[in-house]
């Protein structure tokens, strides 16, 4: 759920006011999305404009338009354009006082891509309740797109350099030898979402990196071991800009030096795999980090799971007795309150979430089962968890994934309060069909929409669902691989996330004025809020000096209203 941020534009307080933006998109653009933005000047006099749209072909004629309509401001949000089309698009501000001229027409086409057509991956919407769901669009990793709530893509993840990984292998059973194929597709593509300023963000194997919709390289992690120490930072699982503009990645280290104490039984079961490097002795050990990096790439807080699991040298890290599976501290979520003063990270492997302050490193809080000695300080029925997601209400939610190999198991989602007792206040049984069961071990989140319900990702199950409070379902996709030519593909889903449109924060404005004079230097702007999401306003007036004039703040404008405001 996207809250209200602060945004800033200035005005220039010049003899003459001019709002002279670019024509958006440029010209003879190249798009990999159907929802767009179309953005132009400010038209002197207009109160009004009007944007036509025809197809780029030899019998389209602007006298029957494509798409027509009126807006009051200068950017104008169309969808339901069509891949693999070329189109030709104008304009003209409406004046009470003269007719206006036509701008344009400027050329842009929205390319098909090439990956999608081969139909290796595909979305199907299965139900669609479009009275009790969010609407909006669904932005999922597997398939690499967004898609409106009735599948149809609507952007999709474009300069990837993708390939296939082949596999041939064959077996015998029962004396009948079998040959098969696989093509795993890479990169893999994981925790794909739109952030609330609109632009992309995902992490493509081992790196995270910021796009704006056309695939343009905004920001990239440096990857430089300044936490690990070594051998890359291992950004893996979870990736976000934070509300602030910085980003927050999990990584790994997977060597470092040994503690104080190593002669205890479980220490050295701990430390199992150990090597000398420069005179000092490593250990082996998965240890996960978080990161935040500013805009230029700086380390700006880092937390390191090796603070809290060796702090105690009695908490084994191997050797579940319920499972018998090997216990690795492995980071697998995060998420920031919003605040930005707690920071909870998920241990997908030792069923452990933690609630970790910011000022201190220290972890101040924990959920999970207790064992092996009663590590979490509330426990809860969660095993091999993904997410680890603080709602707006304070509340935690988690999708337990709860696979135990062998066993007749119901994957869930829970929410839980906090931060007093840890008691579950909701929870989503998966187990009515029984494609559910004993089968979701990877991957999975629970994101919380803006009317109350849940999207819930099941993983590997490649199946995502929108559910209400009241536990009915509102929407369900799934997605799958196809063979082609004798061949399986293999890809997972991960995550799945939600956002209102392509453009959660867009917005314009203009002056009641093209000119002003010493004598009588007052003038209007109107400002509009073109985005999808509400938003609020810091609004700076300059002079040509770079002094700063006048400063105001605007009220939250809900998507669609505008604000007139008098500078002096």
């Amino acid at each position: 759920m996207t809250k209200a941020r602060p945004l800033t534009f200035l005005v220039c307080y010049i003899m003459v006011l001019t709002c002279c933006g670019q024509v958006i998109p440029v010209p003879d653009a190249k798009l990999n999305y159907t929802q767009v933005m179309f953005d132009h000047p400010w038209a002197k006099g207009a109160s009004s404009y009007i944007l036509q749209i025809i197809e780029d072909s030899k019998e389209a004629t602007f006298d029957h338009p494509f798409k027509e309509q009126q807006d009051s401001s200068t950017a104008t949000l169309i969808s339901n354009l069509q891949f693999g089309k070329k189109y030709l698009w104008r304009y003209m501000g409406n004046s009470p006082a003269a007719q206006s001229l036509w701008n344009g027409p400027y050329a842009f086409e929205i390319t098909a891509d090439s990956f999608i057509n081969r139909g290796i991956v595909t979305l199907t919407v299965t139900q669609n309740d479009s009275i009790s769901n969010a609407g909006g669009l669904i932005v999922n990793d597997a398939t690499h797109t967004i898609v409106d709530r009735s599948g149809k893509i609507v952007w999709y993840l474009n300069k990837v350099n993708w390939f296939f990984k082949y596999t041939q292998w064959s077996k015998t059973v029962d004396g009948v030898q079998s040959t098969n194929k696989s093509n795993a597709i890479t990169p893999v593509i994981s925790d794909l979402r739109v952030t609330p300023a609109g632009t992309i963000t995902y992490l493509a194997d081992s790196v995270a990196a910021e796009y704006d919709l056309n695939g343009n390289l905004l920001w990239k992690a440096p990857n430089n071991c300044l936490v690990s120490g070594s051998g890359g930072e291992g950004y893996n699982h979870d990736f976000k800009r934070l509300p602030n503009g910085h980003y927050m990645v999990l990584g790994n280290q997977f060597w470092r030096k040994l503690p104080t104490y190593t002669d205890t039984p479980q220490v050295k079961k701990k430390y199992f795999e150990r090597r000398a490097m420069n005179g000092t002795e490593y250990a082996k050990v998965e240890f996960g980090t978080v990161i935040e990096y500013d805009k230029a790439g700086k380390v700006v807080w880092s937390w390191n799971s090796a603070s809290y699991f060796d702090a105690d040298p009695l908490q084994p890290i191997m050797g579940n007795s319920e499972t018998d599976r090997e216990m690795k501290p492995h980071v697998n979520a995060f998420s920031v309150d919003r605040k930005n003063q707690f920071v909870y990270v998920g241990f997908r492997d030792v069923d452990r979430i933690v609630k970790v302050e910011k000022s201190t490193g220290k972890v101040v809080d924990s959920w999970g089962l207790q064992l092996p000695v009663g590590w979490a300080k509330h426990p809860v029925n969660m095993h091999l968890q993904h997410d680890a997601n603080i709602l707006d209400d304070g509340t935690l939610a988690i999708f337990n994934n709860n696979d135990y190999p062998g066993r007749d198991s119901i994957p869930s989602v829970i929410i839980l309060s906090q931060p007093d007792s840890g008691k579950v206040l909701w929870q989503f049984n998966c187990g009515f069909d029984s494609l559910n069961r004993r089968a979701t071990r990877n991957g999975g989140n629970v994101d919380q929409l803006s009317n109350g319900n849940f999207l819930v990702c099941l993983g590997n199950l490649n199946r995502i669902w929108e559910v209400t409070k009241d536990k009915r379902l509102v929407w369900q996709a799934t997605i799958k691989m196809n063979p082609k030519d004798g061949v399986d593909y293999s890809y997972r889903l991960y995550r799945a996330h939600y956002i209102s449109s392509l453009y959660p924060c867009y917005f314009t404005f203009q002056p009641n004025t093209d000119s002003i004079s010493r004598k009588e230097p007052r003038f209007s702007i109107k400002l509009f809020n073109k985005g999808s999401e509400s938003d609020t306003y810091v609004v700076k007036v300059t002079a040509p000096s770079g002094e700063l004039l006048e400063q105001f703040n605007l009220a939250e404008l809900a998507p669609g209203h505008s604000v007139n405001r008098e500078i002096v």
